[in-house]
Parts: C-alpha cells; structure tokens; sequence
C-alpha cells in the first residue's frame, strides 16, 4: 500500500522535529489546476482537507471546520454535516459530496446542494475533484472495472468518459484542459488524457512493460509522475515510453515508500525504532530536505496530504480528538496547527 500509515505513539504532541536543508535552491511554483488537489489524492478512507484563499477546512467527526491562516485559530464551519466522500475548494467556496451529492457551504454554516451524484455510490476507492467547471470522479466497479466520470457544475450532467476491465486502480490529475487519467492492473498500465474542449479521450500509453500497484499520480507541464515503492516513474511526451525518473532507495541502505505529490515536490518515508523519516526531493530528483519525527508506539499517526510547501500528519490521540501538524518541506520547520 502505497500511503504510509505510522502506527506508534507521539512521544510528545509537539513531536520532536528535527529539519536540514540539503538544497539551498529555490523552484518556481506552478498553480496547474483550479482546484484543490493536494488532499484529494489519499483517497478513500483519510482525513478530508481543503486548502481555501484564507486557511483550510477540514473533517472531524460529523463536523466541518476551519483553521485561519493569520489569526491560528479554529471554528466551526457547518455542524452535522454527516459522512464526507470529498472535501475541496473551488472558485472562492469550500465543497463537499456526501449522501449521493454535491454540496457548496457558506460562511454562514449552511449548505446548498448542487446535484445528485448516486452513481458514486457504486464505485469503491473513489478519488473525486473539481476542474475547470466540472466534477470528475473515479473508482472501480463491482465487477473491477474501473470508471471515469464526469459532471457538469451547471446542470449535474454525468458522462462516463474512461472504462478499464479487471482494474485494481484508477486516478485521475487534471492539468490545465486537460484531465489525464492512470489505470491498470499487474499485467497493464493504460495512461489516457481527456481533452475538457472537445470531450474526446485518447490512450497515451498503454503497455505492459511497466505495471503499478497502487500509484501516486501528478502531472506537470512536462510530464506525468507516478510512483511505486521509494521509485518516481515519467511519461515522456515526446517519446511516449514510461521509466524511472529517480528512486529514493538507489542507495540501497533504507528503504524510503513514497507518501505523495505535491505540485513540483515529492515526498517518501521509513520507520525505525527511532521515529518516522522523511525525505523531500523535487520532481527532478533534486534533494530538498530531511526530516525527523520522534515516535513511541500507541497512538496513530497518518500522513494525510501535502500542499506547495508542507507535508501534514493526523495524529488520532486515542478518543474523538485529533491533531494535525505541518510539516514545512522547504526548511523543516513543523508546527501543531490544531
């Protein structure tokens, strides 16, 4: 399973963060998609977040909150909302799809819903975002198929856009008008890209050559990422062929699993009996920062998502309560932020 699950106890909720600089460069950014897609990619069964203009808003319990930016402080957003597949940000307004349908929520704690979606209900390890004024959402069948769709946010209109017989995966990461899609299964890899201007979808790649369990998925203006194990695949563009871009465990010495994608930033990490470790390099394979988390061994821990600069680990504290801290990948910096 390629997300990192850390089963130990905080030696300290203020966990003991130790950060190095091995790369005193900086990159330039690209915001490649209008809506949030940082959170979404842990997919099911992990702690819904969204990255909004002014802070983020977050799942706990039945309930939505937000965490301020400039102030540091936390209020609740909508109570009672219920069961969250998908939580995003999207032109200025937090969204959430839960019961079979898309809700938009304002500030005042109410919601509108948008549509009815019941066709996610059937789909299992679903990944859902919105784009360029659309909802695409995916997952697999009953029968292990995998299936694409695709909503329009003016009227609800749902169109099946990517169908792969016998998938043990499907992913979806939009780039700019277009929404590229990655399924497979132990003997296939399909890579295909639907153009949002002419509604068309095309295959890309399709080999059995380089297969994937259960991938991370990026894509940027010059490529598309993938992961498997502590390795980041390419698609090249121009020759059309997938391989390895760089592997965390060239060394041969650790044994770094790969934890997700963030714009032009990847992450990996390993346990040992001295805490969680975790490594950054950029997309180019370019050493970032090391980054050191002491553990004990009650309390759970996951890796939850990551945005352009901070990588954010859930700490379930054994009750209803849980807190969230953020790590800086840029300089190793960490901070509880509720």
């Amino acid at each position: 399973m390629s997300i990192m699950r850390i089963r130990n106890i905080l030696a300290l909720i203020t966990a003991i963060v130790i950060g190095m600089s091995l790369c005193g460069c900086s990159m330039q950014t690209e915001s490649y998609t209008d809506s949030n897609m940082d959170f979404d990619q842990y997919g099911e069964g992990y702690p819904h977040i969204a990255e909004g203009a002014d802070g983020y808003y977050y799942m706990s319990s039945d309930d939505i909150w937000f965490y301020d930016y400039d102030t540091g402080e936390t209020s609740l957003y909508c109570n009672e909302f219920g069961s969250v597949d998908y939580l995003g940000y999207y032109d200025n307004a937090p969204y959430a799809v839960g019961d079979g349908a898309l809700y938009v929520l304002s500030d005042d704690g109410s919601r509108e819903k948008v549509f009815d979606i019941p066709e996610i209900e059937n789909l299992s390890n679903t990944q859902i975002t919105i784009h360029s004024g659309w909802l695409v959402a995916c997952g697999l069948n009953e029968d292990g198929s995998a299936e694409v769709l695709r909503y329009s946010l003016e009227d609800g209109t749902c169109e099946t856009i990517y169908e792969l017989a016998e998938a043990e995966y499907v992913k979806v990461s939009p780039y700019s008008d277009i929404v590229y899609i990655l399924a497979g299964n132990s003997q296939i890899t399909e890579l295909c890209g639907y153009d949002l201007d002419s509604l068309e979808t095309s295959v890309l790649y399709s080999s059995g050559d380089c297969v994937f369990t259960d991938p991370f998925f990026r894509t940027t203006v010059e490529a598309a990422y993938m992961s498997e194990g502590g390795a980041v695949y390419a698609y090249n563009v121009t020759t059309g062929e997938i391989s390895v871009s760089f592997d965390f465990n060239s060394d041969e010495t650790t044994a770094y699993e790969i934890g997700g994608f963030a714009e032009y930033y990847v992450f990996a990490g390993y346990i040992d009996d001295s805490g969680y470790h975790l490594y950054v390099k950029d997309i180019y394979g370019n050493d970032k920062i090391v980054t050191d988390i002491a553990l004990s061994d009650e309390i759970e821990a996951v890796i939850c998502g990551s945005d352009s600069q901070r990588v954010f680990v859930m700490v379930n504290l054994g009750s209803s309560e849980s807190s969230l801290i953020a790590v800086n990948y840029l300089n190793g910096e960490f901070e509880t932020l509720w």
